[in-house]
């Protein structure tokens, strides 16, 4: 009877599809994570330089997460290098940003990317830019940050 209880609420739990973290910089960017679940609820955690430092919830909607998904599939995420900007490949490189690391677990299939956003010049990064800003949109950031 235990073990089926603990199933029951085991699976009953919500499972995280996409994170959004921001790193600090040298200066005073925001730095947070975000987490969206699968019902559509969003935690976000803010660590330095936001309104809200600690937890905070919210909630999209379920369109509005199908729309995020759609998005990292927009850019092929999932065959995506796992780093961007910490390497050699980076054709211009300015110091002192911060990074935005992203994940989706998407039908079982778990990816993250680390992508320092002082690294330029790449078609990749400008997507991986907007998919961020995309999430921070939708889940309305602002609120807790500025």
């Amino acid at each position: 009877m235990t073990h089926m209880l603990l199933a029951l609420t085991l699976s009953l739990a919500s499972v995280p599809v996409i994170t959004l973290e921001r790193t600090r910089c040298f200066g005073t960017c925001p730095a947070y994570k975000l987490t969206i679940f699968d019902d559509g609820k969003v935690l976000f955690e803010g660590k330095e330089f936001v309104k809200h430092k600690g937890r905070e919830e919210g909630q999209i909607t379920k369109a509005e997460l199908d729309g995020l998904v759609r998005e990292f599939n927009k850019i092929n995420y999932l065959k995506l290098d796992d780093e961007y900007g910490t390497d050699d490949r980076c054709p211009d490189m300015w110091t002192d940003y911060p990074s935005a690391i992203t994940s989706i677990n998407q039908n079982g299939q778990v990816k993250r990317i680390l992508h320092y956003q002082g690294c330029r010049g790449l078609t990749v990064l400008d997507q991986l830019t907007a998919l961020e800003n995309k999430i921070d949109e939708v889940v309305k950031t602002k609120r807790w940050i500025e």
